[in-house]
C-alpha cells in the first residue's frame, strides 16, 4: 500500500498582498512614463530686457521640445504662449505671443506698470510656464518721481559748497599769517 503523505494546505491569501502591491506599482510606473513622455521643455530668453515703468519691452524667446526640437505651440488655439509678470500684490497680467521667423521663436511685447521688482516667467502651452526669477524694472528717465537727478543736483551742490570754503578758509589763513607777520 502506498502511503502518500497529505500535502499541506496553501492558501491563495498570502499572494493576495503581493499581486495587489505590483499591480498598484505597475499603474504608477505605468501611467508617470505615460504623463511623461514627450512633456517637457526648455525656454531660452534671446536677451533680458532694459524694463522700465510705463514704457514698453519686446521679450523674444524659444521654446525647444526636450532643449533640443523647436516646438510650434500655436497651432493649438488652447495653448497659452507668451510673458506672464506677477505683482507684489500676487496679481499676475499675460502678455501673449507671436510666432517669429524660425519654428519655435516667439515674441512678446511686455509693459510693467510701475517701477519694482516683478516674478516673471514664459507660458509655454500645454508644457506649463518656466520661471525666470525676478526682474527689477526701473523708473524712465526724464520722470519728475526719478531720484537720481536730484541726488546729482545735491551733490554738485555740495561740491562746490566744499570747494568755495576750502577757498576762503585758505585766504583767511593767508590773510592772517599777513597781519601777524611784523
Amino acid at each position: 500500500m502506498t502511503h502518500s503523505r497529505p500535502r499541506p494546505h496553501r492558501s491563495n491569501r498570502s499572494f493576495r498582498p503581493l499581486v495587489v502591491a505590483l499591480l498598484a506599482l505597475g499603474i504608477l510606473v505605468g501611467d508617470s512614463s505615460i504623463a511623461s513622455a514627450g512633456g517637457w521643455a526648455v525656454g531660452s530668453l534671446d536677451a533680458v530686457p532694459v524694463a522700465m515703468a510705463g514704457e514698453r519691452a519686446t521679450v523674444g524667446f524659444t521654446i525647444l521640445q526636450h532643449g533640443v526640437t523647436p516646438v510650434d505651440l500655436l497651432g493649438d488655439p488652447a495653448n497659452e504662449v507668451g510673458i506672464e509678470i506677477g505683482r507684489a500684490d500676487g496679481s499676475a497680467e499675460f502678455f501673449p505671443a507671436v510666432g517669429e521667423g524660425t519654428v519655435g521663436r516667439y515674441v512678446a511685447t511686455v509693459e510693467f506698470p510701475a517701477a519694482g521688482t516683478y516674478v516673471w516667467s514664459i507660458r509655454m502651452g500645454w508644457f506649463g510656464p518656466q520661471p525666470l526669477g525676478t526682474l527689477e524694472v526701473g523708473v524712465a528717465s526724464g520722470r519728475p518721481d526719478s531720484v537720481w537727478p536730484t541726488a546729482r543736483l545735491a551733490t554738485l551742490a555740495l561740491t562746490i559748497g566744499l570747494a568755495a570754503l576750502a577757498i576762503a578758509d585758505f585766504l583767511v589763513t593767508r590773510r592772517r599769517a599777513r597781519l601777524a607777520m611784523p
